[in-house]
């Protein structure tokens, strides 16, 4: 995801990607045509094609190399809600929430995840859907 994201998101050589640790995880970035050259175009569109995939492109950071998702203790979300959310806190409390915005911005939410311990992204809005069990 982090390679497909720089390629399309910041024009990278895909020719420039290095190969991944161990070589666990083979992916060709650079394409090559039918005669045997370099194919830009077609190394561009098989990032976009990733990227578009994973549902990254609305990101402004590119997801990175190793992070909290990689170690499993972070989840991308989108939240929304109509009306006001009835949720319990980790101690069983019921929580009401009328605020705005009815997003996974909302800081009263962010309360609630934090009881759980999944904290909100610490970084404001440049990673909306992030969080994780520190907030990183």
């Amino acid at each position: 995801m982090h390679w497909s994201w720089k390629i399309v998101k910041t024009g990278f050589d895909p020719q420039q990607v290095p190969s991944y640790p161990g070589d666990v995880i083979k992916i060709k970035w650079a394409h090559i045509s039918a005669s045997g050259a370099y194919d830009q175009a077609a190394s561009v569109q098989g990032a976009r094609a990733m990227v578009s995939g994973y549902g990254i492109n609305g990101l402004n950071v590119a997801p990175a190399l190793n992070s909290r998702h990689t170690q499993k203790l972070a989840i991308d979300m989108n939240i929304s809600w109509t009306g006001t959310l009835a949720i319990n806190n980790a101690s069983g409390t019921a929580v009401s929430i009328s605020s705005s915005p009815k997003t996974g911005m909302n800081s009263e939410l962010h309360t609630v995840g934090a009881s759980y311990g999944v904290i909100k992204f610490v970084g404001g809005s440049s990673d909306k859907p992030h969080w994780s069990n520190d907030g990183h």
